[in-house]
């Protein structure tokens, strides 16, 4: 009887560490455990990929993704890429503290990554890195970040080398246009489709659409990619439609940047330091057509407070390629209306503008006494009342602190937005 006694929390211990009694998701059905791990945060995720082969292939599986999105568990996150001595990836991170202020946590980085002059798109959770400047040489190369795994891969590279290249998805497929000077209409667009991994160059000819100069912006809007080039001209290009259209021409006051689509409105900053919002069809309407020349000026209202801090920044500086580009045009330009000459830097604002939801996010640096920077970030609120679009700073701080030479100052290359 003792014997049994004895016997028997042996087998109860040995029952609590059975395999086969003790739970895990790889006992689950798939398509169960994917609906469990959808309702967990992204950090609980990235835990939950350590603990097993069959957990990690789950949190990567693409229909995990399609599930958090369907049930209103996606989260946002903001990726930005910052040039230091070694290009750097982070990701934005709001802190769960009283202070309730942001940092940049580091991801793994790609060493080979062009400096200067990329296009950058997102597709679902990957994040593209499309040409660009190495050692002030254009690239053909193509870089994709998987923001599931934060793993790189290569991916075919394009027909020509671009940098400063107009950049959008429409219909699943990356559409590239320009990004060097030149008068061969042939090689100026190439399109890529992610099914396929295959890059396609479309026909142009020169009747079209005369060839623009530097580009320094694009957005998507209706199916259609639209490019801003240094003289502040806007065009497009209708996949659907195979067709190219021609819009705004010149007289953006404050040469606007960095612009991006939030609800249906199109979002810029300009070098004054003011933010400016536009109406889609805006970029449609042409000269002569009893609109006024350029496009309407809307201020984003109730942002007093950011203006002189943007307007001060130079965070967005060149390397000599992309000046003698600039030059380049600007003589063919300037020169042939009478115009004076103006610096690239004079021309462009020093912060970076990007979209976090329903929000815009701003970048800029500020000064730290004679050797310091510092790479700051605001977040505003956007409410359209009547005709006006109001903008509430919902919080704003430093979110990297250098305490290095000016001569080695940092600088935000790219941000993007990616649903997880």
């Amino acid at each position: 009887m003792r014997n049994s006694e004895e016997s028997r929390p042996q087998k109860k211990r040995k029952m609590e560490v059975s395999p086969s009694s003790s739970f895990s998701l790889s006992s689950l059905p798939n398509d169960i455990a994917l609906k469990c791990i959808a309702l967990t945060s992204r950090s609980d995720q990235a835990a939950l990929s350590l603990t097993s082969k069959s957990s990690r292939s789950l949190v990567a599986s693409s229909d995990l993704y399609k599930i958090r999105s369907s049930t209103n568990h996606a989260e946002t996150y903001v990726y930005v890429c910052l040039r230091t001595y070694v290009d750097n990836w982070y990701i934005l991170r709001r802190r769960k503290t009283l202070d309730g202020g942001s940092d940049l946590i580091p991801i793994p980085s790609l060493p080979s990554q062009p400096r200067e002059a990329s296009s950058v798109v997102v597709i679902d959770w990957e994040i593209y890195i499309i040409g660009g400047l190495i050692k002030g040489v254009p690239t053909c190369d193509v870089w994709l970040l998987d923001c599931r795994t934060h793993t790189w891969r290569i991916v075919p590279s394009m027909g020509m080398a671009r940098a400063n290249a107009a950049a959008g998805v429409v219909d699943g497929k990356i559409y590239v246009l320009g990004g060097f000077m030149t008068d061969d209409y042939s090689c100026w667009v190439e399109v890529f489709d992610p099914k396929t991994q295959t890059w396609e160059t479309l026909p142009l000819q020169e009747e079209d659409i005369p060839l623009p100069g530097l580009i320094h912006d694009s957005v998507v809007w209706d199916q259609k990619l639209y490019a801003v080039d240094g003289r502040e001209r806007t065009f497009y290009y209708s996949p659907s439609e195979s067709k190219w259209g021609r819009g705004k021409s010149g007289h953006l006051v404050g040469n606007r940047r960095d612009w991006c689509m939030i609800d249906d409105l199109i979002y810029c900053v300009s070098s004054k330091g003011r933010i400016y919002w536009y109406e889609p069809n805006d970029l449609d309407w042409l000269e002569g057509e009893g609109e006024p020349e350029g496009m309407l000026s809307n201020e984003v209202k109730g942002l007093d407070s950011l203006r002189w801090r943007l307007s001060h920044s130079r965070l967005v500086h060149f390397d000599v390629h992309s000046v003698a580009l600039w030059e380049q045009d600007r003589i063919k330009f300037d020169y042939s209306k009478g115009r004076t000459h103006t610096r690239l830097i004079d021309l462009l604002p020093g912060a970076r503008l990007t979209n976090s939801g329903s929000n815009i996010l701003l970048f800029w640096d500020v000064t730290v006494g004679l050797y310091g920077l510092e790479i700051w970030c605001a977040e505003i609120s956007l409410k359209r009342l009547g005709v006006d679009v109001w903008g509430n700073i919902e919080w704003s701080n430093a979110v990297m602190t250098i305490d290095r030479p000016l001569t080695d100052r940092y600088k935000v290359l790219y941000s993007a937005s990616v649903t997880l």
